[in-house]
């Protein structure tokens, strides 16, 4: 293995564990014990996810919760986006000299994948984090934060669809899955379009020129991000076959 390989094949990897570490922080645990004084995994379904942070503890550390585990993915992302975007020795380090080259075909660089693989590892990481026995959440919140990374149309048509598909259901799981399973879709046509159309109506849907560009990363992440959702979910599923999983009493 060549020293370039091993060196882009370290960064790779690097990126994953600060995705990884970053998704592990533990919001929940955190603010209910700073302020509260209690323990979100000795309450109500034992999860540390903002949902049952805001059942059991309290709405406004559930919604604080949800927002910094929105930021623990965004800022890392973006942070990493930033780096391999625009400082030239990490470009030269994954893209070498001649940027013409590209091992994934056009547009599916080295430096792009970096920061997927960051999202990625947060969303693992606040799934198992090193920092709660590898126990955690169920991702809902960072696999938000990673589509509010990358596209500005996202946040406003997959929020509304959330809480018009909660008001329906009265159910947080069902709910989660169903508008995830949207996004992954959402995802896959940005990229068909991408494809076949080029970047200008597929821009309109991202940052454009101000973040991520489109590439095969994002449907591939967003698909493994939504797999990891629903095997976390897994035990909601269970009681939604058994007719047992609890509906919200708070929307009318």
């Amino acid at each position: 293995m060549s020293m370039e390989i091993l060196y882009r094949t370290l960064t790779l990897l690097a990126c994953f564990a600060v995705g990884y570490l970053f998704g592990s922080i533990p919001n929940s645990v955190i603010i209910s014990k700073l302020f509260y004084k209690k323990d979100p995994r000795d309450y109500g379904s034992h999860n540390p996810g903002g949902t049952n942070v805001g059942r059991t503890i309290s709405k406004g550390a559930g919604v604080a919760t949800i927002a910094l585990d929105f930021l623990k993915l965004i800022v890392p992302f973006l942070v990493t986006y930033a780096i391999f975007t625009f400082c030239e020795p990490a470009i030269n380090l994954m893209l070498g000299e001649n940027r013409e080259y590209n091992a994934f075909g056009q547009g599916n660089t080295l430096a792009e994948l970096t920061y997927y693989l960051v999202a990625l590892g947060c969303m693992v990481g606040h799934a198992y984090s090193c920092f709660l026995k590898f126990k955690g959440g169920k991702i809902v919140s960072t696999f938000a934060g990673f589509i509010i990374s990358i596209s500005w149309t996202a946040f406003p048509i997959f929020g509304a669809t959330y809480f018009l598909t909660l008001k329906k259901t009265k159910i947080v799981s069902i709910t989660s899955i169903f508008t995830s399973a949207l996004i992954v879709l959402f995802s896959w046509i940005v990229y068909v379009v991408y494809v076949f159309c080029g970047p200008t109506i597929s821009g309109y849907l991202m940052f454009s020129e101000y973040g991520p560009h489109v590439c095969i990363y994002l449907p591939v992440f967003m698909t493994l991000g939504w797999f990891l959702l629903v095997y976390k979910h897994r035990s909601n599923l269970i009681k939604l076959r058994n007719g047992e999983e609890n509906k919200i009493k708070w929307m009318k």
